[in-house]
């Protein structure tokens, strides 16, 4: 009986090494960390067509499902926007041919954090664009921080770069 009661004990640490269904998370074997964000507009009022760039890295191992952009204290707020974002492979151009519906866009109640949903979620190996056409807020330097979530349930945050954009005062001698 108290060798039964010790071989118990002994086997109990090793039978709940399983890891349980309901502790699965989706993650990154190497998360992206090439974001960039660009703007050719960087005159205060003007129209923009501020454009995040994600490289999903070959050896990902899943594909990217969400973005999260926080924007940090500034005085102005960035304008997203109203219509969905476009989306395009490949690298970043001024022509790059945009595509409606692979991206949602949603801006929380506050206008600080900006998340992207992307449907189909962005293989490994796969550079993705989403354009955002607004207005460019007062001249200020704009900074963000970056959160990427793997495709599947229950994502792993991972912290990605801070983007940052300059946005200049019009020059009155124009």
């Amino acid at each position: 009986m108290k060798r039964q009661w010790i071989a118990t004990l002994l086997l109990a640490p090793t039978l709940s090494l399983e890891p349980s269904s309901s502790f699965a998370q989706s993650l990154f074997e190497r998360p992206p960390t090439q974001v960039r964000i660009h703007n050719p507009e960087s005159t205060e009022g003007l129209l923009n067509r501020t454009t995040i760039t994600v490289v999903v890295p070959q050896d990902a191992g899943n594909a990217l499902g969400a973005l999260v952009l926080r924007q940090l204290p500034n005085l102005d707020q960035w304008d997203w926007g109203r219509s969905e974002p476009r989306v395009y492979f490949g690298d970043y151009s001024l022509r790059g041919k945009e595509t409606s519906g692979l991206g949602a866009a949603d801006v929380s109640e506050s206008e600080e954090d900006l998340s992207i949903q992307f449907n189909p979620a962005i293989q490994p190996g796969q550079t993705v664009n989403v354009v955002f056409r607004g207005f460019n807020p007062q001249s200020s330097i704009y900074q963000w921080s970056t959160e990427l979530m793997a495709d599947g349930e229950d994502p792993v945050r991972y912290v990605g770069p801070t983007l940052r954009l300059n946005v200049y005062e019009q020059d009155p001698y124009r």
